[in-house]
């Protein structure tokens, strides 16, 4: 299965960054696609016409999810005077047959809500989990946000491709937590995933039962992210 992650920085120079976003994907043909930081913005889309509505409007996914986590007008009132919903999206060529969005823990001094969703597709009669995240971008909170994720997972009992942006600099907070049960795309290919800042903030992570074929870290002018492309082997 071939996956794609990217944090979509969502309105930001959006004109001239859409169509190269479309030739990308187009080019690498993911099976699955996970977005952050996307956008239903009335200053700039008509209600529910996101970003990644209008993507896949030449991308032509058969299947596609939309989580708007918080309300930015209500998270910074002070910047946004139209409704503005920011969240994370999927495109899937193949159905998801479970869906789960769940809020995670949100720390008093922490100004960002954030959330994840849990979703199950089917392949060819085949099931596979995904946890799509995004986590905050405060050092203390991303580490609670891994932790809340992975205990999600062990009530779940379940071994899913876990993708997303993680805001977690330290990379060793990120294999501490995960050591023995799951590893990540960092520990299969040293990768810069924020070019800004010159650090790494986006990861898969995959369970011990499955395994990376190839993985790439590309894709100059389409965020301020750089895409993750990863083909996955289930053993």
């Amino acid at each position: 299965m071939k996956i794609l992650n990217l944090n979509l920085w969502n309105y930001n120079q959006w004109e001239e960054r859409k169509p190269k976003i479309i030739k990308f994907i187009k080019k690498e043909k993911p099976d699955v696609i996970v977005f952050q930081e996307v956008r239903d913005d009335l200053q700039f889309n008509k209600k529910g016409n996101h970003q990644v509505k209008q993507l896949n409007e030449e991308l032509n996914y058969p299947h596609m999810l939309f989580y708007s986590v918080t309300d930015k007008r209500k998270e910074r009132p002070e910047k946004y005077n139209l409704p503005c919903k920011e969240g994370t999206a999927i495109l899937s060529k193949y159905p998801f047959v479970k869906i789960e969005k769940k809020m995670l823990t949100k720390q008093k001094e922490d100004r960002y809500h954030c959330g994840n969703i849990y979703f199950r597709i089917n392949k060819q009669k085949n099931n596979f989990d995904f946890i799509a995240v995004h986590f905050s971008p405060h050092e203390l909170f991303s580490k609670l946000h891994l932790e809340e994720t992975l205990n999600y997972i062990k009530n779940k009992r379940i071994n899913p491709i876990i993708i997303g942006d993680f805001n977690i600099i330290k990379s060793e907070i990120l294999h501490d937590a995960i050591k023995g049960k799951f590893k990540s795309s960092l520990q299969y290919k040293k990768y810069l995933s924020y070019p800004k800042g010159k650090f790494t903030l986006d990861y898969i992570v995959i369970s011990n039962k499955m395994k990376f074929k190839s993985f790439k870290c590309l894709g100059k002018g389409l965020s301020d992210h750089k895409a993750l492309v990863a083909e996955i082997v289930f053993k």
